[in-house]
């Protein structure tokens, strides 16, 4: 992980009185899933992106909308269309790793491992990009495909970006129409969302491919754990979280589960991404920043950091003295009490 020294020392004075603060990690309950008050006949507006969801769309009525978070960061409505027996979800989220192939490689991997759709042994369908309403790169991803489930007969998905952080995801599906015609709603549906314009151009989307060689990792010993690398790391973690420079391309790393999926930058050897189901948040390892290196006072030796990139913040965890296997770094970041700092890197909730 190199970041320019200036740069670096820049974002560290910066945080220093605020992790200051947020280093003590205090146990906090998770926010409850609530229902958002909007009128069965009106469109609903997220503040953040500005995105629209209309009551009616491509046919399908809207029922109601639901945020897991206080603040609009996870939203999810529902829509049916009883007489053609066609439901779609929307899921609009915010993610600090707003890579639209890999999380839509995620989504791929949980519908083909769901067993009520008997697509165990499917091939993985081929995705294709599209510029959605209001873009002008093709920088979403969509797919439809045939299913053997008992009241599913096809499904169809498509995720693109909507802002710097944040991802729509649509997943439609039938009771009686193939996945062509469930293809053509598909596109009637992303139609008539009312987009916000694309504030910069973002990258052609290019599904993810499985990685040339898998990882050979042995099991690696937990480094000891001060407040001096939990700054660092935070500082790490804040400034990956801002995506400057040219984003790295992942190759998926083989063994995927519906609850993770392993993702490797530029196919590295030396870093991953664990991503945690498939809304957003992940596990991210990689070389920790040498403090002393940077300040010219020669290298502090080397050291894997283990941060968790969530909706608008990230969770410091017990780093390692080389690049972990994926199931240890789990465990680790799993136990109790594990979380050595937490920092919140949306400025509208600091």
């Amino acid at each position: 992980m190199l970041f320019p020294p200036a740069r670096f020392m820049s974002r560290l004075s910066a945080l220093v009185l605020l992790l200051a603060v947020a280093s003590q990690p205090a146990p906090a309950q998770p926010p409850q899933p609530r229902t958002l008050a909007v009128p069965a006949a009106a469109a609903w507006q997220h503040a953040e992106t500005q995105m629209i969801l209309p009551p009616r769309v491509a046919g399908l009525t809207r029922a109601e909308i639901r945020d897991s978070t206080d603040a609009e960061m996870d939203v999810s409505a529902s829509y049916v269309d009883e007489a053609e027996g066609v439901v779609a979800t929307v899921y609009l989220y915010r993610t600090m790793t707003p890579d639209v192939a890999l999380w839509f490689d995620r989504s791929v991997t949980a519908i083909l491992l769901r067993p009520d759709l008997g697509l165990a042994a499917a091939a993985p369908p081929a995705p294709s990009a599209f510029a959605r309403p209001g873009a002008t790169t093709a920088s979403g991803l969509r797919v439809a495909l045939d299913v053997n489930g008992a009241e599913t007969r096809s499904t169809a998905l498509a995720i693109a970006p909507v802002g710097t952080n944040w991802l729509l995801k649509i997943r439609l599906s039938a009771a009686r129409l193939d996945r062509a015609a469930l293809e053509e709603r598909l596109t009637a549906f992303i139609q008539g969302l009312r987009w916000p314009a694309e504030a910069a151009p973002g990258r052609v989307a290019v599904p993810i491919v499985d990685c040339e060689r898998p990882l050979r990792l042995r099991t690696a010993r937990i480094v000891r754990s001060d407040m001096s690398n939990a700054l660092i790391d935070a500082v790490g973690g804040v400034m990956v979280a801002e995506h400057e420079g040219t984003p790295p391309v992942y190759c998926r790393e083989p063994g995927a589960t519906v609850e993770r999926g392993v993702y490797r930058p530029d196919g590295s050897s030396e870093a991953y991404l664990i991503a945690l189901a498939d809304s957003g948040t992940a596990l991210s390892l990689a070389e920790a920043i040498d403090l002393s290196a940077i300040m010219g006072s020669g290298g502090g030796g080397r050291r894997i950091a283990m941060t968790l990139l969530g909706r608008n913040g990230t969770s410091v965890y017990p780093s390692f003295n080389r690049l972990p296997p994926p199931e240890q770094a789990m465990r680790v970041a799993g136990a109790t009490g594990s979380t050595i700092s937490v920092t919140t890197t949306d400025p509208r909730h600091r």
